[in-house]
């Protein structure tokens, strides 16, 4: 099973509006015809599944695009069909406003959605036709301001002396090249979880205050060192270590409990570092959207048009138990693309974000499977 830390580099905020007018990715849609457009079942939370995503988030995603549509390429090509950003973004968001306005659920917006929106289905990837699901989430680490014994693993903000390139993380990590600089946001008790908010590209530190309580801190993805990227469950994978421990949860297990010796080794392959800036929101996607759980996808950008609405049919962890899904169940949900990744290439490869706690965390480093993503479009005027 493919983990977070191989299969994505989420660079948040870090891609400017593009400039040219249309853009197409060979055929990476299909146009289906009504009766081709399969009859789903959303999996509403209000239905009994807290985990799955619910109308108020999906409003909450598409209140947070609707403002972003003005700032997004004039037209985009849908299975060769040039398609205005008015289209596949404004107009196309305030239907499901609307539709949610008026008190229907899940299941009915997409009923209504089935007869009377034009779908399109990604063609997946180039060999196989399958779109591969992965997952990220936003962590929240404990944390303090002053390192001690424990605690001292630093985040760091952006030198101001950042060039291209920069410092590798051996010698950032294991030479000291930042340390005295008063770069240090906080400190964190184990040098896993640092690696692991770089490659999610946001989260929050729980940071001690005097009084024995905590202060919550959102962190955001800010530069990075310009040096290449190397896949840490690649490494691990090439010097045999047993594939229970290439995932999210595995890793930290891995490098915290039974090989904390070895963690330098396998860190430093992976050149690349990840600086950070305090915000009050977060996590952002692309245009600096905030991102909401089982709601915003990440894509590849040159192959689909940011903030067009779709629906995503997968798998998703039903049972967890620790760090483990236990089982799994279907899971279909309206999306908006509002994000994009380093390792999210090609029309067969989505990231969903799950949020934050215990329950993402597990979806994030455990999903892997594979799926289908459907877009669709408001009616073109007549």
């Amino acid at each position: 099973m493919r983990n977070r830390v191989q299969s994505r580099f989420i660079l948040f905020s870090l891609f400017g509006v593009l400039s040219f007018s249309a853009l197409a990715y060979g055929n990476s849609l299909r146009r289906l015809s009504p009766d081709e457009v399969p009859e789903i079942r959303i999996d509403d939370s209000a239905l009994g599944s807290p985990e799955a995503g619910s109308r108020e988030l999906f409003q909450e995603a598409l209140r947070r695009q609707l403002p972003l549509c003005s700032g997004l390429p004039n037209s985009w090509s849908f299975a060769g069909e040039t398609v205005s950003k008015e289209r596949w973004c404004r107009d196309t968001v305030q239907w499901f406003l609307r539709e949610l306005a008026r008190g229907l659920s899940l299941n009915e917006v997409f009923g209504k959605a089935r007869r009377e929106l034009q779908w399109f289905e990604s063609t997946g990837k180039p060999d196989t036709h399958e779109v591969q699901f992965t997952g990220y989430y936003f962590p929240v680490y404990r944390a303090k301001l002053l390192p001690d014994e424990i605690f001292k693993y630093p985040v760091y903000r952006t030198p101001p002396d950042l060039v291209r390139p920069y410092f590798t993380r051996a010698q950032i990590e294991d030479g000291g090249a930042l340390r005295g600089r008063g770069l240090e946001i906080a400190y964190l008790d184990n040098p896993v979880d640092p690696y692991i908010l770089q490659v999610q590209g946001s989260g929050a530190l729980l940071i001690s205050t005097d009084g024995g309580g905590f202060r919550r801190q959102i962190v955001n993805y800010a530069s990075e060192n310009g040096r290449p990227y190397s896949s840490l469950g690649r490494a691990m994978r090439l010097s045999g270590i047993d594939e229970e421990f290439i995932n999210l949860q595995g890793i930290k297990r891995y490098f915290t409990l039974i090989h904390p010796e070895a963690w330098s080794f396998f860190a430093n392959q992976n050149q690349s570092y990840v600086f950070f800036k305090t915000d009050a929101e977060g996590p952002f996607g692309y245009s600096s959207v905030v991102l909401t759980p089982k709601h915003s996808i990440a894509v590849d950008r040159t192959v689909f048009p940011m903030g067009a609405v779709g629906l995503i049919q997968t798998e998703r962890p039903d049972q967890v138990v620790g760090d483990q899904a236990i089982s799994w169940k279907q899971f279909a949900q309206f999306v908006v693309a509002q994000d994009t990744g380093g390792a999210i290439k090609t029309p067969g490869r989505v990231d969903v974000f799950w949020g934050e706690g215990p329950y993402a965390e597990v979806a994030a480093g455990r999903t892997d499977r594979t799926g289908r993503l459907f877009f669709v479009l408001a009616p073109a005027e007549r």
